[in-house]
């Protein structure tokens, strides 16, 4: 066997049975990889991440912790049975995801929770109790994901939602979905009245790429459902799915289509991750973040360059990697706040949320950040004043939020989301690659009606995979 080096130790699953196993994180000096060993099924090794140099420079962004006001799991269980979250959780929940169907009008063979024809729709008592709990753990909820299944199939979808955004804790609301219903312009004109973030799924601009992870071709009806959110004006996010040797290459064209259409917030990339019914998948699909920062980087089509990443202190680091990107209007060339703002303050604006300047004092740092740039970085960033004249315009429109005593969180994402665009890189585990040390760090979950807040993740691979039996 080749000699590997051991960066680590945590505990993993076993491939086939799923239990708990003990394992190594190693290094052949170039890659990282994972190596386990079940008392019944025997050892086994994969590759987990590309460039070891990388896996290493990202620990440096571990951050103290902030803790969720209340705990649904029980800690006295056996791990990982006893989460949701336990008090062995060492982060609070940023972004619940909360599925209200398990049912979808595709049958995508990369679907990590296996959805389909069959399945149920949760009640809104249901989605009443789940907001419930997620705000006896949360003082506010940046964002709260609708998800599925496919969940405008849902028959009390505007109920939900409505509920949703009734509550002055959460701040932002999205919907994930195919799209396919948007297609029905009272479905959009409805979303649009409730201001919902439409996050689309999009995997690239081929019919190849959906025939293999959509079963179906779906570019054209894709471009004619980015051509009606763009008509009725919906802020929309976008989510890739990123297989290597599949659509990897479409991605600084994906990104391009981010930056060039102003209705387009952001840009969530998923590498493929081998769960549900994505474990079939052809394993050498597999992808990971320094991967793709690459492929980004590489382009001389797109503004992208690996300088603006920086790892998501807020989830364990190895999860999550963001680069923001200031949009002048003049010029609509993208600008990398990394370019702007010193990256480490920055980092420490972000240490215990995915979106930046969401809380009073958060905003008053962001304003001294701002006025650090008069006298520092601004005149050596190319397209500067341009740069300057958008921040000093989003000061302006925000001028009542100066003020502690009228700061509005919702008023501030509304306000400047469309002219700070976003990429993020979110890694989801499956049970070749699952780790609990990254697990303990998790800020997102999928939130049930018995109050628990189960890691994604852990939902992912243990969950799913029992299908009735809680775990956590």
């Amino acid at each position: 066997m080749e000699n590997k080096s051991v960066l680590n130790f945590t505990t993993s699953v076993c491939d086939t049975c799923k239990q708990p196993v003990s394992a190594k994180v190693i290094t052949d000096g170039r890659d990282v990889f994972l190596r386990k060993f079940c008392t019944t099924h025997g050892e086994q090794e994969h590759f987990i991440r590309s460039d070891v140099t990388d896996y290493l420079y990202t620990q440096r962004f571990v951050k103290p912790a902030s803790m969720p006001m209340s705990f649904n799991g029980n800690e006295k269980a056996n791990c990982l049975e006893g989460c949701g979250f336990c008090s062995n959780h060492e982060q609070h929940l940023c972004m619940p995801i909360v599925e209200i169907t398990e049912k979808c009008n595709l049958n995508c063979p990369v679907c990590i929770n296996s959805s389909g024809e069959s399945g149920r729709h949760i009640t809104p008592d249901e989605f009443k109790k789940i907001l419930d709990s997620i705000l006896s753990a949360e003082p506010q909820i940046d964002v709260l994901n609708i998800s599925g299944g496919e969940p405008l199939l849902h028959p009390q979808l505007f109920t939900l939602l409505d509920e949703a955004l009734s509550r002055k804790e959460i701040i932002r609301v999205s919907i994930s979905t195919n799209g396919l219903l948007l297609k029905n312009l009272q479905i959009v004109e409805e979303l649009k009245k409730r201001d919902i973030v439409v996050s689309l799924q999009f995997d690239g601009f081929d019919d190849s790429i959906y025939e293999e992870l959509r079963s179906i071709p779906m570019l054209e009806q894709k471009m004619e459902i980015l051509r009606i959110l763009q008509r009725y004006d919906v802020t929309t996010s976008l989510t890739m799915t990123v297989a290597r040797g599949l659509n990897d290459f479409e991605l600084p064209k994906v990104a391009n289509l981010v930056f060039q259409t102003p209705n387009i917030i952001s840009l969530m990339l998923q590498p493929i991750a081998f769960a549900g019914r994505g474990k079939d998948i052809e394993k050498s699909r597999r992808i990971t973040i320094p991967d793709i920062i690459e492929i980004l980087d590489k382009d001389l089509d797109t503004s992208v360059k690996k300088a603006d990443f920086v790892p998501l202190p807020c989830s364990s680091p190895l999860c999550f990697s963001l680069s923001f990107y200031l949009m002048p209007k003049e010029s609509g060339n993208p600008i990398p706040i990394n370019q702007l703002v010193n990256a480490e303050k920055m980092m420490d604006s972000l240490s215990n949320r995915v979106f930046f300047g969401l809380d009073a004092d958060e905003y008053q740092e962001m304003n001294k950040m701002v006025y650090d740039l008069w006298s520092g970085p601004m005149g050596s960033v190319p397209e500067g004043e341009q740069a300057l004249k958008t921040i000093k315009g989003l000061l302006k429109e925000i001028n009542c939020l100066m003020s502690n005593s009228c700061f509005d969180p919702k008023k501030f994402f509304t306000t400047t989301e469309r002219k700070v665009k976003s990429i993020f890189i979110h890694a989801f585990m499956d049970s070749e690659n699952f780790d609990l040390a990254r697990v303990r760090r998790c800020c997102q979950a999928y939130p049930q009606t018995d109050g628990k807040l189960i890691p994604a993740c852990v939902f992912n691979v243990k969950e799913r995979h029992l299908l009735n039996v809680s775990f956590g």
